[in-house]
């Protein structure tokens, strides 16, 4: 589900941004249209406040009083259908595959898979996934095959050396 603030937007800007979506999904495009972007008058101003500062300052951080234009958010819910193939034979549990997701779901698009997986799903290990990421892509993965080895301990050691880069994944 999304929302989308819309106090900001007069009657005029809504009906001209749907219809230069609605032309542009079927195949128009702005430059057709010799679209010119307009001066916009100002939207009224809000009415007064009926709130002292003694009241705003000691309200509850979740029912904060509303303050300006009330607001107007269009939400808009997309299903969309995912497909997942489970096994009970596989070597590793679901609790595994959301470690794995949890380290890569700061990736936004992730996101949707971990919380996909995290749903409550029939027992076993999902072997495959295929779940929208976008409408007109789809992510799949598939657990082909598994299995547990021995490491050597060396391996996970870190060289003395090293030094990490602050500017290699700012977003992690």
């Amino acid at each position: 589900m999304s929302r989308k603030r819309r106090e900001h937007l007069s009657e005029e800007d809504i009906l001209r941004n749907k219809a230069i979506v609605e032309s542009l999904s079927k195949g128009g495009n702005l430059v057709e249209q010799n679209y010119e972007p307009q001066r916009r008058l100002s939207l009224m101003a809000p009415g007064p406040n009926t709130i002292s500062w003694e009241e705003y300052i000691s309200a509850e951080h979740v029912k904060a009083p509303h303050l300006g234009r009330e607001l107007v958010c269009k939400e808009s819910k997309k299903n969309f259908k995912a497909n997942v193939a489970m096994s009970q034979d596989f070597p590793l549990g679901i609790e595994s595959l959301l470690n794995v997701l949890e380290v890569i779901a700061p990736f936004k698009h992730f996101n949707k898979l971990r919380e996909f997986v995290q749903l409550k799903l029939p027992p076993g290990f999902p072997v495959k996934l295929d779940i929208p990421v976008f409408p007109t892509i789809t992510a799949t993965v598939t657990f082909q095959e598994f299995r547990y080895d021995d490491f050597e301990e060396s391996i996970f050691s870190i060289p003395a050396d090293y030094k990490e880069d602050p500017s290699r994944f700012p977003d992690l």
